[in-house]
């Protein structure tokens, strides 16, 4: 797991802002007439949504964008981010009615920095993360938001044209059955201490740090603990919303999922290994 660790530390400076989905408040303004109004930039407010902490930001010398590369660009300077998305940019609402957002001004009430800070991302195979860092081939990623307590998911959709990735829809989808049944899992988990209790392996193998001091120190002490034993090593976990970045991963084995939080400010990382055994989930492993 020491391999999987390098690989999300990259993920999660790559991504080191990414949005909180919120729901826009916008979405009621936004007319869809079809009339084509001039994209204004983000900058355009008298307080910038982003600060431009490096206006060296470019990916023009690379002819195919990694993922991860325009993510980090698009979250950091105002400028390329303005240059890509779409607009006027489509919105789909959970009716299926079509409006747009026509300029980075609405945008930026929506598309807001996080409200904590880490970010989580749901696996089918742990090491599908080397891939969402280093796939040149992709072409279509989503961030799904998912409101826990609402269970709905808001999906902000991003597309590689010649090469160069977009923001070029937002639209409500529906949590397929196998989402609706961990999430609904999952709300519980975080939000009822004795259900949480009773949803634990008996024995629960963690994996944490040899010296939690030592930055440098990559040892790692790995064993098992009872349940009564877990909350000393737990964890804050979302419980609200969280954002599930899509990029094609599978699930090959429907009662396994591996969440990862990973933190925005600090680079830390939790891993989570959920298992849907004799009918109900469980959590059966833990690595810091």
């Amino acid at each position: 797991m020491r391999g999987n660790k390098v690989w999300a530390f990259a993920l999660c400076s790559t991504l080191l802002l990414v949005v909180s989905c919120r729901q826009a408040r916008t979405e009621g303004n936004a007319v869809a007439d079809g009339t084509q109004e001039p994209a204004d930039t983000l900058e355009s407010d008298s307080v910038l949504f982003f600060q431009d902490e490096d206006e060296g930001l470019s990916l023009e010398n690379h002819a195919t964008e990694v993922f991860g590369d325009f993510i980090f660009a698009f979250t950091h300077n105002t400028r390329f981010q303005a240059e890509r998305i779409r607009f006027p940019l489509p919105v789909t609402n959970t009716e299926g009615e079509e409006s747009v957002i026509r300029s980075g001004r609405q945008f930026r009430s929506e598309f807001r920095l996080p409200g904590n800070d880490y970010y989580t991302l749901l696996l089918g195979d742990i090491n599908q993360m080397s891939v969402f860092q280093n796939d040149t081939a992709l072409s279509e990623v989503s961030f799904q938001c998912v409101n826990l307590q609402k269970l709905s998911m808001v999906n902000y959709d991003f597309r590689r044209t010649d090469g160069r990735w977009y923001l070029t829809h937002r639209h409500h989808g529906p949590l397929s059955a196998e989402q609706m049944d961990f999430f609904h899992f999952y709300q519980r988990f975080v939000t009822d201490t004795l259900f949480q209790e009773e949803s634990l392996a008996p024995q629960l193998s963690i994996t944490i740090p040899e010296d939690e001091e030592d930055e440098q120190d990559e040892e790692e002490v790995e064993g098992t603990i009872d349940r009564s034993q877990w909350p000393v090593f737990r964890p804050e976990m979302p419980r609200d919303e969280f954002v599930n970045i899509y990029f094609g991963q599978t699930y090959p084995d429907p009662h396994t999922v591996h969440l990862l939080q990973c933190g925005i400010s600090n680079g830390l990382l939790d891993v989570f290994t959920f298992r849907r055994e004799e009918g109900r989930w469980r959590l059966t492993s833990y690595e810091n």
